[in-house]
């Protein structure tokens, strides 16, 4: 007899294994080894029972959760569970080949109706304040990221002395091409026509810099970028085609000529601001930074007057330009309180305002609804990036994404930030090797992920660039034949997750194959789109009639053919 794998199963009562996800309902997971064949949840109102002859009964329900994820070395199950009177008590009945056992905050133990009276996870009461609530425009965002120094030049007359002409090819961060917020309103109907409906800038605020992340006055818009009433009209024009706009808050740190610092360096110990930063020693300065960037003198936001002083700013912008979201520089480094603190005063001024933060690994402490919306979701696009390498087989592609998915609640996942680059990483056509079909392809299946979706300006031309600053070079506005084809293809993909629901999001994702052919199905009650992916060197014919009776092209909606090859590192999708 081969004892059940209890070392590989897990549950606790909180963050994506037990999620609040509307005023009546919490979804429930469980984690599992591969040799799990079925997972029920006994649950009810802890205080809900009979007296029997043989003693109080506790009156309960038993439900079947769903294997809804695989990772290499494990299932994850989940359900959905409305409690009544908000109040729940559960524990699990699962089973192997060999074993049926009941689990709970215990442990394990045989089927005994006593001993589930007490073996058992809680959800004392389901209070509103344990709700995620995100805003519910972001889900369905195909944002745009713009460096606005690199965008677009549509104001001259704010170009600094030395300004360059427009330029391809490899950059710095010294030259300056004069890329301005008037430039970015000048392509606007560009953007909207793409079918963006959110816009990120770095940084906008004056700094001596081109990428602005060590700012001088939060207070300000650069004057190369233009005027407060400049981002004004933005967004005021950004809103009318129906696209939001995100800033980029840089609170982890600041310039080396921010007036607070430099009193600091003035005044030393006798600063009214010395507590506005982490210092070392005065004799000689010594304090801490952004990485060990000297001209970045790290921020302390965990004293009170800096941590309002931050909030009056992104409140400040909010209310002046009506801005939509805040993305979060260097959020993970930053005292955790005062993102609390931040939360509830900016969704006080208003309430849809996304908070997005920069986090590159686990982020669930963050991701608990009392501090940011979302974060940059780099772990999903690296999974992406390594399959389109082919450094990871289908089966490994699918443990890796699975494993992004159940990361996090599902309410968590919808309002993500999904992208494959930005101005920190190099460009996806340098990392992917030049190889236009796997770039293509990645862009694919970024476009059908759960969550929002970002894309890196540029890259519906393929631009280039290796890793920063050489990332951030000017827009390509007079494509070439090349740049234009990938476009058309590229905003073909834009329309078909606009057009498609299920690309989206409220749908469910099957792998249907996942060998030399990648048979992905993203379906919802209304729709199904289904994409077949070649991952082979070589044409592999296909049937698509095995999958899908009657298939339709799904960019155009005609009768497709039902055997077809598919070429290498291609694929089709096919809806129903």
């Amino acid at each position: 007899m081969i004892k059940m794998n209890k070392s590989a199963i897990f549950h606790q009562s909180h963050d994506q294994w037990q999620a609040v996800v509307s005023a009546s309902e919490v979804e429930i997971r469980l984690t599992s080894g591969k040799d799990i064949l079925g997972v029920k949840i006994v649950y009810g109102d802890p205080h809900l029972g009979e007296l029997t002859s043989g003693g109080w009964r506790w009156k309960s329900t038993v439900q079947t959760l769903i294997l809804a994820y695989e990772t290499e070395h494990n299932y994850i199950w989940k359900t959905i569970i409305s409690p009544d009177n908000k109040r729940l008590k559960y524990h699990f009945i699962l089973q192997s080949d060999d074993e049926i056992l009941q689990f709970g905050e215990d442990g394990f133990t045989p089927i005994d109706e006593e001993v589930g009276l007490w073996n058992n996870f809680f959800l004392p009461y389901l209070h509103h304040s344990q709700q995620f609530n995100a805003p519910s425009w972001v889900k369905n965002t195909i944002w745009y990221q713009i460096f606005p120094e690199r965008f677009c030049n549509g104001d001259k007359s704010n170009d600094p002395i030395g300004t360059l002409a427009w330029h391809r090819g490899p950059v710095t961060n010294k030259e300056i091409y004069g890329g301005d917020i008037a430039g970015i309103i000048e392509k606007l109907p560009y953007l909207a026509e793409l079918g963006i409906s959110g816009i990120y800038l770095t940084p906008v605020f004056e700094s001596v810099t081109t990428h602005k992340y060590d700012t001088r006055n939060y207070f300000a818009i650069d004057p190369s970028f233009g005027t407060e009433q400049d981002l004004i009209e933005l967004v005021k024009k950004a809103h009318q085609l129906n696209i939001k706009v995100m800033l980029d808050a840089v609170f982890n740190h600041c310039g080396a000529d921010f007036p607070f610092w430099e009193d600091v360096k003035k005044h030393k110990d006798l600063s009214e601001y010395k507590n506005w930063f982490h210092i070392k020693s005065y004799e000689p300065l010594s304090y801490e930074t952004f990485s060990f960037e000297k001209k970045m003198p790290k921020l302390n936001l965990g004293n009170p007057d800096t941590k309002q002083y931050f909030i009056e700013v992104a409140k400040y912008w909010i209310k002046k330009a009506d801005i939509d979201g805040w993305r979060l520089d260097v959020a993970n480094e930053i005292d955790p309180s005062f993102w609390i603190d931040f939360r509830k005063e900016i969704k006080a001024v208003k309430e849809d305002c996304y908070i997005l933060g920069e986090v590159w690994h686990d982020s669930m402490q963050w991701l608990r609804g009392d501090r940011f919306d979302a974060v940059m979701n780099y772990p999903l696009g690296r999974s992406i990036i390594d399959f389109a390498l082919g450094k990871i087989d289908s089966a490994q592609f699918r443990y890796r994404m699975d494993k992004a998915f159940a990361h996090y609640p599902s309410k968590v996942s919808e309002v993500q930030f999904n992208l494959l680059d930005s101005h920190d990483t190099a460009r996806l056509r340098n990392i992917l090797k030049h190889d236009i079909r796997r770039v293509e392809l990645a862009f694919a299946l970024l476009f059908i992920s759960f969550g929002s979706i970002c894309i890196y300006y540029g890259s519906e031309v393929a631009m280039e660039g290796e890793f920063d600053p050489d990332c951030r070079r000017c827009m390509v506005w007079d494509p070439n034949k090349d740049e234009l084809a990938f476009l058309q293809r590229f905003k073909r993909l834009i329309d078909l997750r606009n057009q498609y629901s299920c690309l989206r999001n409220d749908s469910t994702w099957q792998w249907r194959e996942t060998g030399d052919l990648l048979v992905i199905e993203r379906s919802n009650e209304h729709e199904s789109v289904w994409m077949f992916i070649n991952t082979t060197d070589h044409p592999l014919p296909i049937s698509i009639e095995k999958y899908v009776p009657d298939p339709k092209d799904a960019f155009t909606g005609r009768p497709h053919a039902t055997v077809v090859n598919i070429l290498p590192k291609q694929y089709i999708f096919i809806a129903q």
